[in-house]
């Protein structure tokens, strides 16, 4: 993985305006992160160990291992002969994890066709790990909720201690009592935390309008514009829109309606499986933030998540990054042989933001209560600009509620969400005030 050299990306929420700071750029750097994953101890296919081989490996320096309203800690046996889902897999698992760590490590208790292995707590395995500036991990949780039929998961990060889901009298209600909870406890240990709504198109079970009036009381909100799981419904169907259409919506509306904070976008894999490859498997290494950061440390990478200082790439690496009030202007980091397409997306002011009714639709995959399914004005969320190449520049006009960047490359990702996904990358958007013009090029 590249070094990056760029101006340090200090994101500062002030008066709703995101402002550069060009602070210690000769300290600060990249760092790439997953904040969403799956092991024994809830439903991945594999042990912690392996997959936190597998993320160090593949050249990541922090990972977020975030079991179901769990955390690595206690005693727990998982039964490797009788799992709860995908028993090949496991088995696998258990024979690659027996062979890599040795016997001497893997504790088993009961007799074949009931073995149980006991799982490694996070303080007992993260010293095979974590080095100093080059891997850690951070604590969390997928705090997994529902309203009625409707799944809510939602992803603290920086965690001291197991969040137990807060429930809620709707979908927004209970969105709003979970989001509730990380702040108190981030406040409870004066420790920065973060907390991003999870894969919103899982059974279509969050709308766009569950967003608009979430309260973020410690600043910005957070959710997952792209998720690697192959249930997600990323790019939406004939009625539902993808995940980073639903950004857009959701920016444009609380910025120039509810005169609500920003909404920080979020990739992840949520992987679960990692004996089986390829799509239709939940896999590692499909999307990831880049985070820029001084120090590799849990508090210093939520805290420059929280200021918005990352990016989100399913491949593609930025070779420079300046973000201000007049604009955005980043390079990628080429590879040969790819051809790279930079657009400018965002929504006017003025721009009619009235939902239009649509047909009411089934809430998800299952026989749920239908909801209510809105479409918006194809201006909301436009591209104001494109530009072919690696370098790209784009000077707001003062006009804009929000402009984002989003990089668009010629390589096929690896290991696609869908087939026919190419590698992209996706900036935060920064919010518009002033009347500034200029050029974009």
């Amino acid at each position: 993985m590249s070094r990056y050299k760029s101006k340090s990306l200090s994101l500062l929420a002030i008066s709703s305006v995101l402002v550069l700071s060009a602070a210690h750029a000769d300290e600060a750097r990249w760092w790439r992160g997953n904040t969403h994953t799956h092991s024994w101890w809830s439903d991945g296919d594999a042990p912690p160990e392996t997959i936190a081989d597998w993320y160090k490996s593949q050249g990541y320096q922090f990972l977020v291992i975030s079991d179901h309203n769990t955390m690595q800690r206690g005693e727990k046996w998982y039964p490797v002969d009788q799992p709860p889902r995908r028993p090949d897999a496991v088995r696998a698992a258990f024979d690659h994890y027996t062979e890599q760590f040795g016997e001497d490590w893997v504790e088993i208790r009961g007799e074949p066709g009931e073995r149980e292995v006991r799982l490694k707590t996070l303080n007992e395995f993260r010293p095979l790990f974590e080095e100093a500036g080059r891997f850690l991990f951070i604590n969390g949780e997928e705090i997994t909720d529902r309203h009625e039929h409707h799944p809510v998961h939602l992803n603290g990060v920086n965690l001291v201690d197991l969040i137990e889901p807060q429930g809620g009298d709707s979908v927004v209600d209970t969105i709003q009592n979970n989001l509730d909870a990380v702040v108190e406890q981030s406040r409870r240990h004066a420790q920065p935390m973060v907390v991003h709504l999870n894969h919103p198109n899982f059974h279509f079970a969050v709308t766009a309008e569950d967003f608009f009036e979430l309260d973020y009381e410690s600043g910005d909100g957070f959710f997952e514009m792209y998720n690697g799981h192959s249930s997600v419904h990323n790019n939406g169907d004939a009625e539902r829109v993808s995940a980073e259409r639903l950004w857009d919506i959701v920016l444009s509306n609380r910025l120039g309606t509810y005169q609500r904070s920003v909404i920080y976008g979020v990739a992840t894999d949520d992987a679960h499986e990692y004996n089986n490859w390829g799509p239709g498997f939940t896999n590692p290494g499909r999307g990831w933030i880049m985070v820029r950061s001084t120090h590799l440390t849990p508090n210093r990478i939520t805290a420059a998540i929280r200021r918005g200082d990352f990016y989100n790439s399913t491949g593609v690496e930025l070779d420079a990054l300046e973000i201000d009030e007049s604009g955005i202007r980043l390079s990628v980091d080429e590879k040969p042989g790819v051809k790279y397409t930079i657009e400018f997306v965002g929504t006017r002011q003025g721009t009619d933001l009235t939902p239009i009714d649509g047909p009411e639709t089934p809430g998800g995959d299952t026989d749920e209560p239908p909801r209510s399914v809105y479409s918006y004005s194809e201006e909301i969320g436009e591209v104001l600009a494109r530009m072919d190449g690696p370098d790209a520049r784009y000077r707001v006009r003062g006009d804009e509620l929000y402009v984002r960047a989003r990089v668009i490359s010629s390589r096929e990702h690896g290991n696609p969400f869908a087939q026919g996904d190419v590698e992209m990358a996706w900036t935060q958007p920064i919010v518009v005030r002033g009347d500034s013009t200029g050029e974009n090029q």
